[in-house]
């Protein structure tokens, strides 16, 4: 994937509507700007549990979160009633990356988008440690929940040993320890390029129904990557068969807005060529 640089502010203008920020804690997202009419929060804890699970972030505000759920399946929260989920710093904290995905793409509506700012390892504490291969993402995704506990040990003891430089019995307790709280530690890790290749198999392989609209590669004194991930394509020819026919159906003009402005988006990031492309695909269809 070809790299290009957009700054958290330049990718907002994707987000519009009602939608969620998952594991917000003291970074919520900065939303000046954005066409955005709410944001409700959404962590695994609540915020009594966030100050007891983070005693490192006492001294920090944090937000309170409005919906208390597991961040990957978000099990509480209605289906295609999202226009936006914002990610940011998450996906590696996860144990099962590709069930989120999926998860995620199933509450949004059509033409939603995932937000999501991912660390890229090169420039964090997550340096020494080895690139999360695909193959394990998958065999994270077949296994089991208990399954999945005793392969997350791997983790604990790469955060013991490789990240904090513990060995034998300090190392041992460490990993216990954090397993004791089930801290939130980086169960995987990657670069900008390794995880271009875990969203091809998303949406190739495993067939999640997203689009990639917009990325930025890591900024210069930056450690982040970015992604925003539309559900579904072709929105305009979904609005289009929905509009007056001898029927009698109509559709509000507000049905066109989000593609729209993605759509003129994708022509002043990426040129005319793509937005030609994209316009022709609406009228000849696939």
């Amino acid at each position: 994937m070809e790299k290009r640089q957009r700054t958290r502010k330049q990718l907002i203008e994707y987000l519009w509507g009602t939608g969620i920020e998952i594991g917000a804690l003291h970074k919520p997202m900065d939303l000046t700007g954005a066409n955005v009419t709410e944001v409700l929060y959404v962590d695994s804890l609540t915020l009594e549990e966030l100050r007891n699970h983070y005693p490192e972030l006492n001294d920090l505000p944090l937000v309170t979160p409005d919906i208390v759920v597991d961040g990957t399946t978000l099990a509480t929260i209605e289906g295609e009633s999202l226009d936006f989920i914002i990610a940011n710093h998450l996906i590696e904290h996860l144990d099962n990356p590709l069930l989120a995905f999926e998860s995620w793409c199933g509450k949004l509506k059509q033409g939603g988008v995932v937000f999501m700012a991912v660390p890229d390892k090169r420039y964090t504490f997550d340096k020494p440690r080895p690139l999360t291969p695909l193959h394990h993402l998958i065999d994270d995704y077949e296994s089991s929940d208990e399954e999945r506990v005793k392969r997350n040990r791997l983790h604990f003891v790469e955060t013991a040993e490789v990240i904090e430089g513990r060995v034998g019995k300090s190392s041992q307790d460490r990993v216990n320890n954090l397993i004791a709280r089930n801290y939130s530690i980086h169960h995987h890790v990657w670069t900008f390029e390794s995880f271009g290749d875990v969203l091809d198999y998303v949406i190739e392989q495993m067939q999640v129904p997203y689009e990639i609209l917009d990325y930025s590669s890591p900024l210069p004194g930056d450690n982040e990557f970015i992604f925003i991930l539309s559900k579904g394509t072709n929105g305009y020819r979904e609005a289009l068969e929905n509009f007056p026919t001898s029927s009698g159906r109509v559709v509000s003009v507000w049905a066109f807005f989000p593609r729209v402005k993605r759509d003129l988006n994708l022509l002043k990031n990426e040129g005319l060529r793509s937005f030609i492309r994209k316009f022709l695909d609406l009228i000849i269809g696939e």
